[in-house]
């Protein structure tokens, strides 16, 4: 054998790397001490356009470092760990409000009777349309309460920011409140006059 034959099997042999017969590792697993990873190159492909990216740092068995997941891009980052705990105190304390709302238009009527009582403007009759805003209102405020609730909680579900839901929901309840009580005072002409008194 010549040396011309003895270089040109060396030069074969470097262009063409070993086969490799170890099984490659699943998704999660870690890859065997030494083991790396060749992407296949496509043979049509032209050299210059295809880009090698550099392959992770392998890890060994014993080793207790796992990488870092990132989010992927046009993915939303996780809600922070305050959100949950903010948001069900909110939607709590948003709750007790709905209920102390709906008690409050429930004895509206009686308010307005202690109102005449102590102003002496003689007895309180309410209005036809009282009962329908009354009923309207608290009807607003459970539905209100319940909306707010579910969104949050979906919001929750899918780990993204629900604090300010029950935050809105607070403000459109005490629009509610106030819408209501207007709605009943300016059907009142007795009250409007002695409000309107100096």
């Amino acid at each position: 054998m010549t040396m011309a034959e003895n270089s040109s099997d060396q030069d074969r042999a470097a262009a063409t790397p070993p086969v490799d017969h170890r099984p490659q590792p699943r998704y999660g697993e870690l890859a065997p001490e030494g083991w790396t990873w060749t992407p296949p190159q496509d043979a049509n492909a032209p050299a210059d356009s295809a880009t090698v990216t550099p392959a992770p740092a392998a890890q060994t068995w014993g080793s207790a470092e796992r990488p870092v997941p990132t989010p992927a891009a046009g993915t939303r980052a996780p809600a922070p760990g305050w959100d949950r705990p903010v948001t069900i105190s909110l939607l709590v304390f948003g709750l007790l409000g709905a209920f102390f709302t709906i008690s409050m238009l429930g004895t509206l009527t009686e308010s307005l009777q202690m109102i005449y009582t102590q102003a002496g403007l003689g007895d309180y009759t309410a209005a036809d349309s009282v009962a329908t805003i009354v009923t309207v209102g608290s009807v607003g405020q459970g539905v209100l309460w319940l909306a707010t609730a579910a969104i949050s909680i979906l919001l929750l579900l899918r780990r993204r920011r629900a604090f300010y839901v029950p935050l809105i929901g607070g403000v459109i309840a005490f629009v509610i409140l106030v819408a209501a009580m207007a709605a009943v005072l300016a059907g009142d002409a007795a009250l409007l006059d002695y409000f309107s008194q100096p």
